[in-house]
């Protein structure tokens, strides 16, 4: 086939490429030829006819770039009823119009799309408000309250993914004979490792606190014996008595149901009271890294809670954990002889780990702490192939919009990355709290939501199947 050839105007060249690029030829299928123009408009041409797209945003906003405060945006509208214009299924009938205006015009060449699906899509990919935006939360945090999806209700929408389908049934209205690749969306598990253990039982004053607290905070003898037991039993290699210690029945879930999870440890333990109290080198922290390994699962890094703006110490923490892997591997392999040594090797292969190193691709931030400006340089920086960061810790949703994994963008730069975005829809903290059947409704619904247009992912640690009735209901969202 001819390859389609997509003009883009020279003044907002790099950031409408990186979007243009990732929906032709990552999302659509379609590689395309860019070339760059003097007009205002994006032109999408091939076999004689042309797609010219509305450039609101950029027009808007390239002026003012990056400067606090500078979100020059219309009061809410909608776009009501795409289906009379457009044959595309979104997930309600009308959608959210963010820059540009609703409908599709046609052309004596072709047609125009007035919703400006480009400038709207780097919006939310690139998290353009957060760097104009000086909101932060006690955590140093970006809010979801300061969020425009979720002032303007669409949190829950996968709006990039929707703008997407849009922009592909304005291109089939003029290439009717254009097919596009096929949506291959899976759920993605992961476990962020704050606390393995009770941190109670790690050395005897940590547990004179545990159990004070117990008895004078929580006035639960109950809980100051647990918490007692748990020491004893776990110090002779007994760790059925720990609430926390949870991984051979979490693994065993994801693998009945056809699923492998990704553990993202902390590697520098105790830096700052919101860190871990636990180290990669001890025996029992061996063991675990060597059985999620030997089982196909993935580890990952849980970058600690100042390395969203440290660049030294996410590279010196990935090295820790590469290095206490391999050590786990090595150990694994002497323990249990030639044989276990090449399970274990066939296994870290199967999650992407070179032969001779534990690679340690992924990254989660500690507390989902983020600076958009800085934060994915970082990451590209220390060597990561993705993160999976990009999520609200209490607010279920699309924070950037999509179901799909994307490159980033460096606001350093003002180019892509190659690190790439592995979108958080849920943490299950933030369902927990409420009703069992309406947290799975909730679930489910998200799951559904994205599977449709890409990957589920989803954020569950080890340490919240405390409460009665958490365990079935992980179980069942993995079988929704």
């Amino acid at each position: 086939m001819d390859t389609i050839e997509i003009a883009i105007p020279a003044w907002c060249r790099q950031p409408a490429h990186w979007v243009l690029h990732w929906l032709f030829d990552e999302v659509l299928g379609l590689p395309a030829l860019y070339r760059t123009h003097d007009s205002e408009q994006i032109e999408i041409r091939w076999r004689g006819r042309v797609l010219t797209l509305e450039n609101d945003f950029f027009r808007r906003h390239l002026p003012v770039w990056r400067q606090e405060g500078a979100l020059l945006i219309d009061p809410p509208s909608q776009w009501v009823d795409v289906a009379a214009t457009l044959a595309v299924p979104l997930e309600r009938p009308s959608i959210p119009v963010l820059w540009g205006a609703p409908g599709l015009v046609a052309t004596p060449h072709g047609a125009h799309l007035k919703l400006d699906v480009v400038g709207s899509i780097f919006f939310m990919l690139a998290r353009y408000e957060e760097v104009i935006d000086a909101a932060r939360d006690r955590y140093d945090r970006f809010p979801a309250s300061a969020a425009l999806a979720v002032q303007r209700g669409f949190l829950q929408r996968p709006l990039v993914d929707e703008y997407t389908d849009i922009l592909w049934a304005a291109l089939r209205s003029v290439w009717p004979g254009l097919t596009r690749k096929a949506v291959a969306g899976m759920m993605r598990v992961s476990c962020d490792v704050d606390e393995p253990y009770e941190r109670w039982i790690r050395n005897p004053w940590r547990l004179a606190q545990g159990v004070a607290g117990a008895l004078l905070r929580k006035r639960s003898p109950g809980t100051a014996a647990t918490r007692l037991q748990n020491a004893w039993r776990s110090r002779r290699g007994d760790y059925r008595h720990d609430p926390h210690w949870t991984f051979d029945w979490y693994m065993t879930q994801l693998e009945e149901t056809g699923n492998r999870g990704a553990f993202y440890f902390i590697a520098t333990p105790g830096r700052t009271r919101y860190d871990c109290a636990y180290a990669l080198e001890e025996p029992r922290m061996q063991q675990l890294l060597a059985q999620i390994a030997a089982r196909g699962h993935e580890i990952g890094l849980h970058g600690s809670f100042n390395t969203y703006r440290d660049g030294a110490q996410l590279a010196a923490e990935r090295q820790r954990l590469r290095a206490a892997c391999i050590t786990a591997l090595a150990d694994a392999g002497s323990r249990a002889g030639a044989a276990a040594v090449a399970t274990a090797a066939t296994a870290m292969a199967t999650a992407a780990v070179p032969a001779a190193t534990a690679a340690v691709r992924g990254n989660r931030q500690h507390y989902l702490r983020w600076d958009t400006a800085v934060t994915p340089d970082l990451l590209a920086q220390a060597g990561f192939d993705y993160d999976a960061s990009g999520g609200f810790p209490y607010d279920p949703g699309f924070r950037h919009g999509t179901a799909r994994e994307f490159p980033m963008w460096s606001w350093q730069k003002q180019g892509p990355l190659r690190l790439r975005q592995r979108p958080l829809m849920l943490m299950e903290a933030a369902v927990l709290s409420g009703p069992a059947d309406a947290a799975l409704a909730t679930m489910v619904s998200l799951k559904r939501t994205a599977l449709r247009y890409g990957d589920f992912n989803l954020l569950w640690h080890n340490s919240r199947f405390t409460a009665p009735g958490d365990r079935a209901l992980f179980r069942q969202i993995l079988d929704a």
